[in-house]
């Protein structure tokens, strides 16, 4: 019987959408975690000795601890772990051995953790600490070295298991470092042709280009860095990353050229911002207005092109022509009294200016260099 074509595109679609599910980054990472625990549960409840199987469920807890996005996180966490339990183990015993367990001796071993958890190398796996020297106080109390070798031990386990996992399966998330970089290329073209309409303001002020908030942009500062850094990390000990060397080379050019480009963009508007606030007003010197806006917008455009770190070689040269010719317009504007301040700043735009297309052009180089 012949199937409606009705019926063969649902399913097609249907087959997309769960594709797209579970290609993405935290679905894999869920089902790694819970690949990673269920075999170190079935490891330590099935296989091990019944006084060591009694304590299986740390196993698990040491799988769900050390699954991470990437290899090099997943150890550099795991390793951090068992140190911690093992240091918090360690206050424990002494203490025990010093004063026995009281009400005074819990306390202690948790003021103690607490302190030693602030321990830079530890980072976040500090809380460990603590928990695991009140944990070996209370709850091993009747047999503590054996529960220390179980607790640490169990938990070494199910984290080298996710390890394993990751190492097997290893992610390589590259759609968010390209998405972050999406992100914020396309808010500081915006931001540019925002910063044109101060010279320029259209005739219709519903089409004007609205500012981006300081805080907007370092937030997408800081998540282009942690997505690229992610990326990066992914790299090590990644079977797949050989594959993806240029790729990753692209999102690293990429991303220095757009932090570089995010800090002069953001100087430009607050240089704007502090002369319109102090009583200037960018409209003083028309014959230098539309110049300006030409060549922020044409800059925007041209940042708006960057790929991979690679500029669009035309819209570049229509924004270094745009540049060249404002400069030009300033040298011959005669300055007067009212005019003055406005040119000032306006030659600082220009400094920025050329400064964000060396950097643009650097990119470029770079890629000559290596050829």
């Amino acid at each position: 019987m012949l199937q409606a074509p009705g019926g063969l595109g649902r399913r097609a679609l249907v087959v997309r959408r769960a594709d797209r599910v579970v290609r993405h980054a935290r679905v894999q990472l869920a089902l790694k975690g819970a690949f990673a625990a269920a075999a170190a549960w079935f490891v330590a409840a099935r296989l091990l000795p019944d006084d060591v199987a009694t304590y299986a469920y740390y196993a698990p807890l040491g799988a769900v601890i050390a699954i991470h996005p990437t290899v090099h996180r997943s150890m550099t966490e795991a390793g951090r772990n068992v140190a911690g339990i093992v240091l918090g183990a360690v206050i424990a015993l002494l203490t025990e051995a010093v004063l026995g367990v009281s009400v005074l001796t819990v306390a202690l071993v948790v003021a103690v953790g607490i302190l030693a958890a602030g321990m830079r190398w530890l980072g976040s796996q500090g809380a460990w600490v603590p928990t695991a020297a009140l944990l070996t106080l209370v709850v091993g109390s009747s047999d503590q070295q054996d529960y220390v070798l179980a607790y640490a031990g169990l938990t070494l386990m199910g984290a080298v298991l996710a390890v394993g996992v990751n190492l097997i399966l290893p992610a390589l998330p590259l759609q968010r470092s390209a998405r972050s970089l999406t992100d914020l290329r396309d808010t500081l073209a915006r931001e540019l042709d925002a910063l044109a309409d101060y010279y320029c303001p259209p005739a219709d002020s519903t089409s004007r280009t609205e500012r981006s908030s300081q805080g907007h942009l370092d937030h997408l500062l800081g998540e282009m860095r942690s997505a690229v850094r992610e990326s990066g990390e992914a790299a090590d000990a990644n079977r797949r990353a050989r594959n993806k060397r240029e790729t990753l080379r692209g999102l690293h050019r990429q991303a220095q050229a757009l932090e570089q480009l995010g800090f002069l963009v953001q100087d430009l508007g607050l240089l704007l911002d502090d002369h319109d606030c102090g009583g200037g007003s960018l409209g003083s010197a028309p014959q230098v207005r539309l110049p300006a806006a030409q060549a922020l917008r044409a800059l925007a455009n041209a940042v708006r092109a960057v790929t991979a770190g690679r500029s669009d070689v035309d819209l570049t040269a229509t924004a270094t022509d745009a540049v060249d010719h404002l400069a030009t317009t300033l040298r011959a504007h005669p300055p007067d009294a009212v005019s003055h301040p406005d040119l000032l700043v306006t030659g600082t735009v220009v400094t920025a200016l050329r400064r964000s297309l060396t950097v643009i052009h650097r990119g470029d180089e770079d890629d000559q260099f290596r050829a």
